[in-house]
């Protein structure tokens, strides 16, 4: 997660290194997400051409730009070569990593690095007071958003799931999709957060609406359509999904509602 008081420069086309005749591994990592179609990839470009972090969300289908904040500081660390301070932002940019490991035909040079660097941004990534500072943090969120009371969807999950994401190339994990007439505390308690779940959930987007039980609906029915369902043998139960919130905020986006952002985390990439 990241707050857009503190996020990272953008990166422009006056920060394109000099040419070089030798081993440059920023020239190397700039022209793979030149050509790097995922979401990332687009984020780079789009900054690299100028684009502000609205522009960038109103071209990609989303209200808000958190998530481009996310990828910002994601990027500005493979580049670099700088490991993250934030424990979920270091598991992202591992993962990417790796999968640039597996996938690409890498410059033996570059390889040896990106491989060393993947190796220290997991031990960050792993480091159990790094991951509780985040959780806590995350949590400290969720009450604060919780205490406001109002109708509406409210997607939440558990750090476990952030920590492994059922599809950890996409960020995919498992996400509670539910509504409240009244408030997401009242939510929480009566999905038996006390006896039920292992873990404080943590709260992740509020969708605002006050027929919340027709907006659920047509969420879950989204959801079912796309195939994201979680199954009915997960004990999670069926308001679960195996789902991002990117996907989630496109589905506010279409049915008109307003998009408010708790915690960003690491699956707004899918």
């Amino acid at each position: 997660m990241t707050d857009e008081g503190t996020a990272p420069q953008a990166l422009t086309a006056e920060t394109q290194p000099a040419p070089s005749t030798g081993y440059d591994r920023e020239a190397l990592i700039r022209t793979i997400l030149e050509a790097d179609d995922s979401l990332m990839g687009r984020i780079y470009r789009y900054e690299r051409d100028g684009m502000a972090p609205q522009e960038i969300a109103k071209a990609e289908g989303n209200q808000g730009p958190a998530f481009v904040y996310n990828y910002r500081l994601q990027i500005n660390a493979i580049v670099s070569g700088k490991v993250p301070e934030s424990a979920w932002a270091a598991r992202s940019v591992a993962a990417k990593l790796r999968s640039w490991l597996k996938n690409l035909d890498l410059d033996p040079q570059l390889r040896s690095d990106l491989e060393k660097f993947e190796a220290t941004v997991r031990s960050r990534a792993e480091d159990p007071e790094a991951e509780a500072q985040e959780v806590t943090k995350a949590v400290a969120n969720t009450e604060q958003a919780e205490k406001v009371g109002k109708p509406g969807i409210y997607v939440y999950t558990l750090p476990h799931y952030l920590k492994h994401p059922v599809d950890e190339e996409t960020g995919k994990t498992l996400l509670k999709v539910g509504h409240s007439a009244k408030d997401a505390h009242y939510r929480a308690e009566s999905a038996g957060r006390l006896t039920a779940l292992p873990e404080d959930p943590i709260l992740l987007r509020i969708y605002p609406a006050e027929a919340s039980a027709a907006v659920e609906k047509e969420f879950h029915a989204w959801l079912r359509d796309a195939d994201h369902a979680a199954g009915r043998t997960r004990r999670a139960g069926s308001e679960w999904f195996v789902t991002s919130t990117k996907f989630l905020d496109r589905i506010a986006t279409s049915l008109g509602l307003e998009i408010q952002v708790v915690n960003a985390i690491e699956g707004d990439q899918a």
